[in-house]
């Protein structure tokens, strides 16, 4: 067998291969495209429906984009945290826990895909598509804060009484009256007034944040309703230490700074097991019992601002934005098919392929929608076709060499390939790291900047090299001047 048959057969092999190839990924894209538009598809599946005898049951489920608070509105809500008397160790912890709970909270009601972020001492919550902000505010704020406190030493207890007794009768009033006149008066007259502010109890360090579960059950004496508290580990040993230490004293349960009961420990108490009695009736206690199960808070928050997206602007920046990546991904075609002749068309082709592809991830995940990410992803567009712009350079100088089309085929991506591997990764790596250390705002767009630059290595070194392989052998591959 001479080497020109030899080579004939080998080009045929591999035109086979890759047309192959690329039946199959067109058929990928296919249903891909159907899955990131449905109603396009079902609608042609209707009509179809009706000029046949057949009856067609198939149908595309209809899942919708995720999209975040500036494409389809909702509130932005900004909590202050009371960190006073945590230890600065904990500060962080003690935020995680207020995030997670928080994002568990709005989960629980039911309110699509929250953003819950922690800046500092404040935390944010965005909330997509939640038109009432004041109920999505009463769901969020109506988690109480639980916490255990002891009595403090009789000497201190008398101290304080002895103060405020002072101060009442100085004032004529009393304590729960003052105002911020009778504060600078008391200055100027009482010394060491504050201290008949002080609370009674103190702090043990004993939250909400141990807390396990709570139920609701009854008294079997007096048959009145309680909650019933389970405490994790930590909790437990707290409990247990706070109880074998302050036999005989009085502990006092504060749900949101209000005391709610107080009872003297009359034993040490092991195992994290707790009861809240006080005077609660039956729908109290298991709305209290609902809500400490959903999270107590592990430090008291405060509502410093509210905000609220209208659908009409988040509506408007959408239809502005797709605009912009229909007119970004025109504008490639345009210039890479003018350019590049047939090889361009190939790389449209490839273009395609890719959109369909990377929205069908952004569903299938789901990508949370937001402009910066859409930036991101029209971005995304013009560098998916930077290693077909490659590829295409170094098959077009193997070309002009006088190589034939396969040798210059197999030259030109072999060539191509370190630097669009290079290329790529150092931009992936970039990506990464604005996605860990940077704001949602910027995560957004690092993610769909990441799932873009995955997907167009991909389709560059597969899809684009199938369909430039399908002409090997061909009687186009012989015509130079639709590759040159």
């Amino acid at each position: 067998m001479t080497k020109e048959e030899n080579f004939a057969i080998l080009a045929e092999v591999m035109r086979n291969k890759s047309i192959i190839t690329t039946i199959i990924t067109l058929v990928i894209a296919f249903f891909l495209a159907a899955y990131v538009q449905p109603s396009f598809f079902n609608d042609k599946v209707e009509r179809l429906d009706e000029l046949t005898p057949f009856s067609i049951e198939r149908r595309v489920k209809e899942v919708d984009f995720e999209l975040g608070l500036d494409l389809q509105g909702g509130a932005h809500l900004v909590y202050l945290a009371d960190l006073t008397g945590v230890e600065e160790r904990e500060v962080n912890e003690r935020m995680r826990a207020l995030r997670d709970l928080i994002e568990r909270r709005v989960d629980h009601f039911g309110i699509g895909e929250p953003l819950v972020q922690v800046r500092g001492d404040r935390l944010i919550v965005e909330l997509p598509g939640v038109r009432d902000q004041e109920e999505a505010i009463e769901q969020i704020g109506e988690t109480p804060f639980l916490e255990f406190k002891i009595a403090r030493p009789e000497e201190e207890l008398m101290k304080i009484e002895e103060k405020r007794t002072e101060v009442e009768s100085f004032l004529s009033k009393g304590i729960d009256e003052i105002t911020d006149e009778d504060k600078e008066l008391l200055e100027e007259n009482v010394e060491n007034w504050e201290l008949s502010l002080e609370d009674q109890f103190i702090s043990v360090g004993l939250t909400g944040r141990f807390l396990r579960g709570a139920t609701v059950n009854f008294n079997q004496v007096t048959g009145q309703p309680l909650v019933s508290l389970d405490f994790d580990r930590e909790g437990g040993e707290i409990l247990h230490q706070i109880t074998k230490d302050n036999v005989g004293r009085s502990i006092a349960t504060y749900l949101d700074d209000e005391i709610i009961q107080v009872a003297t420990i009359q034993e040490e108490i092991s195992g994290g097991q707790a009861q809240i009695s006080g005077n609660l009736d039956v729908q109290e206690a298991r709305d209290l019992a609902r809500n400490l199960q959903i999270g107590a808070l592990p430090v008291p928050i405060e509502l410093l601002s509210q905000r609220s997206i209208g659908p009409a602007l988040g509506q408007r920046s959408l239809s502005q934005s797709v605009q912009a990546g229909i007119l970004g991904f025109l504008a490639v075609i345009v210039f890479i098919c003018f350019y590049y002749k047939m090889l361009g068309v190939l790389a449209s082709i490839s273009l395609i392929v890719y959109m369909i592809f990377v929205l069908s991830v952004f569903k299938l995940l789901p990508v949370t929608m937001t402009l910066s990410g859409i930036a991101g992803f029209v971005l995304s567009i013009g560098m998916a076709i930077d290693a077909n712009i490659l590829i295409f350079a170094r098959f077009r100088e193997e070309m002009k060499e006088g190589k034939n089309f396969k040798k210059a085929f197999e030259s030109g991506f072999s060539r191509a390939w370190p630097s669009i591997r290079d290329g790529n990764l150092t931009t992936l790596i970039v990506a990464m790291i604005l996605f860990f250390v940077s704001t949602s705002f910027v995560q957004g767009f690092a993610t769909v900047l990441i799932i873009g630059i995955v997907i167009s290595v991909f389709v560059a070194m597969v899809v684009t090299r199938s369909l430039m392989g399908s002409f090997l052998g061909g009687k186009l591959a012989e015509i130079k001047k639709l590759w040159l």
